[in-house]
């Protein structure tokens, strides 16, 4: 991958190309926050459980699984959104909490982690990999469209012995535009990338007149000149497009200014869940038209359930006021992408943005919709889930879903009432309670930052013998905003594995409060 540490700093400079944002223009924070170190006691759960920090002073966490010897395996995500460059690892915990680096050098973001048959796969950007008892990596499945706003997600073995995973998008709603400049980077790295169909489409004649990305960050010259580095890099970026017009026109589903009316299907599809047999072999579309599909797990019941992160009001087609849902996917199921939410048309009046013109469709035709199992609230950021299957720890067959919360400012307007939490649901009533949450939130406007409890949990995962529940919390991810307009400012270290039982309980898993800090590691297992 190349290096964008010059192009972030460019991209913070240049105030045109900043989308719509509600949140007061200031100046950048010269100190981060003091970010507190995880204290069990604010992180509240019902009465009867226990709360206690399993793991912490990891970077940006995202999966946690177990293999049968006991040993747990988490995975650092070596990617978010502000910071590039974290290496993408995983670690092995023994039964006596000793730490191991298992497996390192994957393109990040990892995003989840599966154990089976004897190895581990894993879900890093554009890859399916399997790691074996020797630390050694190889590829099953290369060429995902991952290259975008969103990634392959979650890993789930389904009653067929194949593996199920979700493929996410390139773009917010279908359209390529300045929001994937600012701040997502890739349209000046990869200009060719954009959402695929798994099925052909004939588009209607919606087309989009957008600023040409280069060409705005062109005209700041005078803020380019402030190291030779950056201005090279910038150079370099703009040598590859000789458009020098300032507006581009441009269709969905199709690369930053182009026009095609046809789009060709792909078995590699953006908005997808894919399966394939366990050696990457046979990979097919077992549904599509999600838009980031980021948990999947099969349910007790036979279903297989799937998160799907709704659209954001950012780009050239923004929408307004969508929600969060959670899918019963259905094979060859149709699930609204681009032009419904919640199964609701997005021309319903509801979903039209200030921010941008009459919304209209980008498909000509639809297939069949299908509608949500269950809806959760805006920007509330449904991640990944587990099912409770123990009668010890109770809640048997209920759902316990991560819900990572706003990503104010660079996707919206701020919600604070939703998100930051690990809720319970009942999949007869479909009533979700909250079961992990902050009792001891920050400030105003740093509730997820300045805290020693959860921040943005993105998976709750159950150990093998359903007794003790893990929580993975990402960190902090600071949303700010200079005088350029809002970006995200993640805190390195702020990871966290929480852990819950019962009260009274003992887990069989390892101690408690353990650390991958340099004083605290081990040497790599042995043929790394």
């Amino acid at each position: 991958m190349k290096s964008t540490g010059p192009l972030l700093l460019i991209l913070l400079l240049v105030s045109c190309s900043v989308p719509k944002t509600t949140v007061p223009v200031g100046i950048l924070t010269k100190e981060m926050p003091q970010v507190p170190l995880p204290d069990a006691i604010a992180a509240q759960v019902p009465p009867g459980y226990k709360a206690e920090v399993f793991m912490q002073d990891l970077n940006w966490p995202t999966s946690v699984d177990f293999d049968a010897s006991g040993n747990v395996y988490v995975a650092e995500a070596g990617y978010v959104y502000g910071d590039p460059f974290a290496p993408a690892r995983i670690f092995r915990i023994s039964q006596s909490g000793e730490i191991n680096l298992y497996a390192d050098s994957f393109i990040g973001p990892i995003t989840d982690i599966l154990w089976h048959q004897n190895q581990l796969y894993v879900s890093h950007r554009g890859k399916i990999s399997t790691v074996g008892a020797n630390g050694a990596v190889q590829d099953v499945v290369t060429g995902l469209p991952s290259y975008g706003d969103h990634f392959n997600n979650q890993m789930t073995v389904g009653p067929d012995g194949k593996i199920y995973f979700g493929q996410g998008v390139a773009t917010n709603s279908g359209v390529v535009g300045l929001d994937n400049a600012y701040p997502y980077i890739w349209l000046l790295l990869w200009p060719d990338v954009h959402d695929i169909p798994a099925k052909d489409i004939k588009l209607a004649r919606e087309s989009f007149l957008t600023p040409q990305a280069s060409n705005v960050l062109a005209r700041q010259g005078n803020l380019l000149s402030l190291a030779s580095n950056v201005t090279y890099a910038v150079t370099s970026i703009f040598n590859r497009n000789k458009n020098t017009s300032l507006l581009v026109r441009t269709r969905g589903f199709q690369p930053f200014g182009e026009h095609k009316r046809i789009i060709k299907g792909q078995t590699k599809a953006s908005g997808t869940i894919l399966r394939m047999s366990v050696d990457g072999s046979g990979l097919e579309v077992f549904a599509w038209g999600l838009r980031n599909p980021f948990g999947v797990m099969w349910g007790p019941d036979g279903q297989l359930y799937v998160t799907d992160n709704a659209y954001d009001e950012r780009g050239s087609r923004p929408i307004a006021n969508a929600k969060d849902n959670i899918y019963q996917i259905r094979q060859d199921g149709w699930y609204g992408y681009p032009d419904y939410s919640s199964g609701i048309p997005v021309t319903d009046p509801q979903f039209q943005s200030e921010r941008g013109s009459k919304l209209k469709f980008l498909m000509a035709e639809h297939p069949p919709v299908e509608q949500p199992w269950l809806t959760r609230p805006e920007n509330a950021a449904s991640t990944k889930f587990d099912f409770s299957t123990n009668d010890t720890f109770g809640y048997k067959g209920h759902m316990f879903l991560a819900e990572f919360g706003p990503a104010t400012p660079i996707t919206s307007d701020p919600h604070p009432g939703t998100g930051y939490v690990v809720v319970r649901i009942d999949p007869t009533t479909k009533e979700a309670q909250p079961f992990l949450s902050n009792s001891a939130p920050g400030p105003e406007g740093l509730e997820s930052v300045v805290t020693p409890g959860p921040r943005h949990p993105v998976e709750g995962r159950f150990s093998p013998d359903g007794q003790t529940l893990y929580v993975v919390d990402i960190g902090v991810i600071h949303g700010d905003v200079a005088g350029a307009g809002p970006f995200p400012l993640p805190v390195p270290g702020t990871g966290v594995i929480w852990r819950i039982t019962k009260a009274g309980a003992t887990s069989a898993g390892p101690p408690a409060n353990l650390s991958p800090l340099p004083a605290r590691m081990n040497s790599p297992v042995p043929g790394k």
